[in-house]
């Protein structure tokens, strides 16, 4: 019998220190992880950020915008590649050591994009083959060759969105350093998740954003509440955190749902 089939982003923020300057992994976080993913009733696909093995460097040579003349953003597209592959590996051995297969599926050498919202020629087939070899497939925001500006920075959440279209899993789950999606500033004790989160939740978000000094919690959030609209077509769509996403596992889903 086959089996259902959880896609699961985890957050830079959450398996790396995102504040740090330099390349830094959370080994608890990480250890976690693996720890809870290491079960046998559903099959997983796993998409990661990059957190600190790729922020800092791709904002200090403006790598979202595109490729320029500058020889040292040259340099740069190449370090942070090789810096987001290192965490893959990193991510992937931690999940070895529980005795869970992987493989590796590297964007920048499988995908080309038009633009940071449009993969072409998404390689779905590298995905269904590991899975059918009983593999975890396990892929991450990276550097792609792009056809309008040269080079771009192809998220996590766009990868979420395009595997959730094709494969519709039981659920895609966004795991962040919160356990859902909050009506103010998650850091407030007076503040609630909001349960059922949908395009009136982006209009209190921006409304947040506009009034408080949370821009970094809530830019990033809006996006992938974006995206998460998009994949609720799919199936169940959640964001949550790391202490909730046992609870998946025993169909007892926690955190915000999205829904469209």
């Amino acid at each position: 019998m086959e089996k259902e089939l959880i896609i699961i982003k985890f957050g830079g923020s959450l398996i790396t220190d995102k504040s740090s300057d330099t390349p830094k992994i959370n080994n608890n976080n990480l250890e976690s992880i693996s720890n809870i993913l290491n079960q046998s009733k559903y099959d997983l696909i796993i998409v990661h950020g990059a957190g600190s093995f790729g922020h800092p460097i791709a904002k200090k040579f403006n790598i979202a915008k595109g490729l320029n003349d500058d020889i040292a953003q040259k340099n740069a597209i190449k370090e942070t590649r090789e810096q987001v592959r290192e965490l893959n590996r990193i991510f992937c051995n931690s999940l070895h050591k529980v005795g869970m297969k992987t493989k590796k599926i590297v964007p920048s050498s499988s995908m080309t994009t038009n633009g940071p919202k449009e993969i072409v020629d998404f390689p779905y087939n590298l995905f269904s083959k590991a899975l059918s070899e009983n593999k975890v497939p396990v892929t991450f925001g990276d550097v792609t060759d792009d056809k309008l500006q040269g080079i771009s920075i192809l998220s996590g959440d766009i990868l979420m969105m395009k595997l959730a279209e094709y494969y519709k899993p039981s659920y895609s789950i966004f795991v962040m350093d919160y356990p859902g999606v909050f009506d103010g500033n998650p850091d407030n004790p007076n503040s609630k998740i909001i349960p059922i989160v949908n395009q009136e939740t982006i209009k209190i978000l921006k409304n947040q954003k506009d009034n408080e000094n949370i821009a970094d919690v809530t830019g990033g959030l809006i996006g992938k509440i974006e995206c998460g609209i998009e994949m609720a077509e799919y199936g169940d769509t959640w964001i949550t955190n790391l202490d909730s996403l046992n609870d998946f596992f025993n169909n007892k889903p926690s955190g915000s749902k999205v829904i469209i």
